[in-house]
């Protein structure tokens, strides 16, 4: 499967707003793809068949069946157990269980880490240090990612807050921000609307924003200037976290790097509080 993500990554930027649609469902729906015709696929994604066609067309493929054996043979004729399940299944044969997960998660990390834009990374470093504000914003499933990299964020360069769903008002937090500002949103699959509104609305004000989510093709991608892509053959966020996690801390890492100087003085500065009545010495 991962072949033909990569070619679809390859061929994206020419893809015309039909066949981002249908490249999205096959990403959200792959299997649905091994068992339904062309035109079945197109009335599901909201295309026309010739789309469809024309999609596997820029793939490479002679037409849509070969398309289709293709994913038939990736998909169908592995193990029919449940997707979740499925992503624990390791080639670790000798490997006990709880650790055997956690291979699986250092293999995503590599996966993940050989496909992504070194260049993205660059500019989501650079983007983040010459920011006079940065607002972060998950909800559900991506709210603990979204509130671990504020805490990073704020801990390395400052100026950072996380956005309280539940408590900040989203027109006053987004008022607050300018054309030097940064919005960072968390969006995985079922892509919460709360997250896309305030992608929305900060990217009409003239906001940076970037998204960390698991496809080229979701939603927020639309209103992102950066998408940094972790694009897994698996729909939970659970599986990606390992993943998102490890790509944070490699952000939060060069920014520390970027200007040691003021990283030094910010940790000089956070040492010298006194805080015996927080901290429990063993």
């Amino acid at each position: 499967m991962d072949q033909i993500l990569e070619k679809i990554k390859e061929e994206q930027s020419e893809f015309t707003t039909g066949l981002k649609k249908t490249a999205a469902f096959f990403h959200k729906d792959p299997k649905y793809f091994a068992v339904h015709s062309a035109a079945q696929i197109g009335q599901k994604a909201g295309v026309s068949e010739t789309t469809v066609i024309r999609f596997t067309h820029k793939l490479g493929y002679a037409g849509f069946s070969d398309f289709q054996q293709d994913v038939q043979q990736l998909l169908l004729q592995r193990s029919s157990l449940m997707d979740y399940v499925e992503t624990k299944k390791l080639d670790h044969e000798n490997a006990p269980p709880i650790k055997g997960v956690m291979y699986h998660d250092v293999e995503n990390i590599i996966r993940i880490s050989e496909r992504i834009d070194e260049a993205d990374l660059e500019k989501a470093v650079t983007v983040l240090a010459s920011a006079d504000r940065i607002l972060v914003s998950g909800v559900r499933s991506s709210h603990a990612l979204a509130s671990w990299f504020a805490f990073a964020l704020d801990l390395v360069i400052g100026n950072t807050r996380l956005f309280q769903n539940q408590m900040d008002d989203v027109l006053l937090r987004v008022n607050e921000l300018t054309d030097k500002s940064v919005l960072v949103v968390f969006s995985f699959h079922r892509y919460a609307k709360e997250t896309l509104r305030i992608a929305k609305l900060a990217k009409q004000q003239g906001v940076f924003v970037i998204a960390f989510t698991d496809s080229p093709f979701s939603p927020v991608t639309d209103f992102s200037d950066l998408s940094l892509c972790v694009q897994l053959n698996v729909k939970s966020t659970l599986d990606a976290a390992p993943v998102v996690v490890s790509l944070m801390n490699s952000i939060v890492s060069n920014l520390s790097l970027q200007n040691a100087e003021a990283f030094q003085a910010r940790v000089k500065q956070f040492d010298a509080l006194k805080a015996d009545d927080f901290f429990q010495n063993g």
